[in-house]
């Protein structure tokens, strides 16, 4: 998730649909009832989910469901994906992370400019997800990674021994060339690339710990019940 801006449409496909709560009209025993995934701030709802399932479910062979094991395996990582998902949007809600409507649109521009021509609503329509969707989820990994650059990346000390320590260790790599195997000097254009490469090393690093802090501030909540009705009974061999 920290790695360098790397664009990757199908992880952008599957992030989830999720929702801030900035109210609830609704009885609370039946909004306890709608809920799957939630924060202190925020909710993934039966119906959310049910979505991004039929999505993730593309990825997979058509008859999945006849393999339960491998069936539920793939719903119990998609709950730990949102799961993971709600505790950094529910972060970015409350330090006030946002993405602006100029941000979004400009991000757009360049992210379609690996897809010449109409070949990007070619590829929607191909995974079935509408434009709306999908621009749903952009902006969500949008906040999510600015998060992450500004919570995390950004507040990673480096000093000048991190450096030396850091391009001494990379600055080899393995080559193969009419001879054999060979060792060759790794080309960094300049120390600005050198850091930028060193904090992307130390966030991942760093990741799971930070992320821990996170899951003890915006604990998550997963309504066994519903969950259930998501899994196929092994032993029946049906939905149940």
């Amino acid at each position: 998730m920290c790695g360098g801006g790397k664009k990757s449409f199908v992880w952008g496909c599957f992030i989830g649909a999720l929702f801030f709560v900035m109210g609830c009209s609704e009885p609370e025993k039946e909004a306890v009832q709608q809920f799957l995934i939630k924060t202190p701030a925020m909710i993934i709802t039966r119906s959310n989910f049910l979505e991004e399932l039929d999505l993730k479910r593309a990825a997979y062979p058509y008859n999945i469901h006849e393999n339960p094991a491998e069936y539920n395996e793939m719903v119990i990582h998609l709950i730990k994906m949102l799961s993971e998902e709600i505790v950094l949007l529910s972060a970015a809600s409350h330090k006030g992370v946002t993405v602006t409507t100029q941000e979004l649109e400009l991000a757009e521009q360049e992210f379609k400019k690996d897809y010449p021509e109409n070949s990007f609503d070619q590829v929607l329509l191909k995974n079935a997800i509408s434009y709306p969707f999908w621009k749903k989820r952009f902006k969500k990994n949008m906040i999510m990674d600015k998060l992450i650059d500004l919570e995390l990346k950004k507040k990673i000390v480096i000093t000048s021994e991190d450096i030396v320590e850091f391009y001494e260790k990379n600055r080899f790599a393995d080559a193969k060339d009419m001879g054999g195997n060979a060792l060759v000097l790794k080309k960094i254009e300049s120390e600005k690339e050198l850091v930028y490469r060193l904090r992307n090393q130390k966030a991942q690093d760093n990741y799971d710990e930070w992320m821990q802090q996170l899951e003890n501030e915006y604990p998550v909540e997963i309504n066994k019940e519903e969950l259930k009705k998501f899994l196929i009974d092994t032993e029946k061999g049906k939905y149940e």
